[in-house]
């Protein structure tokens, strides 16, 4: 029972990560939806390890896993606060337009 769960529980996180990078255009939702996707792979490990009988091995690659998810948070938000200094906007649709405005002048 303890197994559906979590299968669940991946399935439905990496669905609403995947729908909110393909439905918003905030440069923020997007990096939120994007560690919705690193929790959800974080369930997967704990999963394959709890089935194989190798926690020790899954906590691991989820340590290994939480360094790169705080990387790569740190490096989007590094892009948006970059983008936001540049064109004023974290929302694509208006950086997109602003920027090819910047390069005319």
């Amino acid at each position: 029972m303890t197994f559906v769960i979590f299968i669940i529980a991946v399935v439905l996180s990496a669905a609403c990560g995947i729908y909110t990078i393909i439905a918003t255009r905030n440069l923020i939702r997007m990096l939120i939806a994007l560690e919705i996707l690193n929790k959800s792979a974080t369930l997967l490990l704990v999963l394959a390890g709890s089935l194989n009988g190798q926690m020790a091995r899954a906590e691991s690659f989820i340590i290994a896993l939480i360094i790169v998810e705080v990387v790569l948070t740190a490096v989007g938000a590094i892009i948006v606060i970059a983008t936001h200094a540049r064109t004023g906007s974290i929302i694509m649709r208006k950086t997109a337009d602003r920027g090819e405005a910047a390069s005319d002048e």
